[in-house]
């Protein structure tokens, strides 16, 4: 799931922003923490991580047919005659484009299977986000990514609340 951090820096959570010149509160989560620290999330990155595991074995045994096959294909052609280096020299493509098409089609599984993952934690993260910022008070509450918040008073974090939110919203849904 590191495509997952990409998706963290687009969790922009705005709640309602009032522009009629009150003091306005401002705070910021890192959803990068909430990603790291929140149990779904890390249920998540464990079930993508052993889905990507199996890819990864099939992509390997894949690439061990190809090198075995190419390997005898080299070391056997001069004693093949031209009809039977053809053949398998054709075999060989064939595996190959298999090969590509395999690892094509295993990338796509895989970034749709992160999107599934991540939306829905994606989605709690941002009402459990609004869910504080409104009990809080905040009127605008930022992501912390990397380079968006320099520098912010410590008190303006709301990450340790927004995670407490979702643990007990989880608890709550199951």
């Amino acid at each position: 799931m590191k495509n997952l951090s990409i998706v963290i820096l687009a969790v922009l959570v705005l709640v309602p922003f009032r522009a009629n010149g009150e003091g306005q509160k401002i705070g910021f989560v890192n959803a990068s923490i909430l990603f790291e620290q929140y149990s779904v999330a890390r249920e998540a990155e464990e079930a993508y991580g052993k889905e990507l595991e199996e890819i990864n074995r099939q992509v390997a045994e894949m690439e061990i047919e190809l090198r075995s096959l190419a390997d005898t294909l080299e070391a056997r052609k001069y004693l093949f005659s031209e009809e039977r280096l053809k053949e398998k020299t054709q075999e060989l493509e064939k595996k190959q484009q298999e090969y590509i098409k395999f690892r094509q089609d295993a990338e796509m599984t895989a970034a749709r299977r992160n999107d599934e993952l991540s939306g829905p934690i994606v989605t709690a993260i941002e009402e459990a986000t609004r869910r504080v910022a409104e009990k809080e008070g905040f009127d605008l509450v930022l992501d912390a990514g990397p380079g968006i918040v320099v520098y912010s008073k410590p008190e303006l974090d709301i990450t340790d609340e927004v995670l407490e939110d979702l643990e007990v919203s989880r608890g709550s849904t199951e």
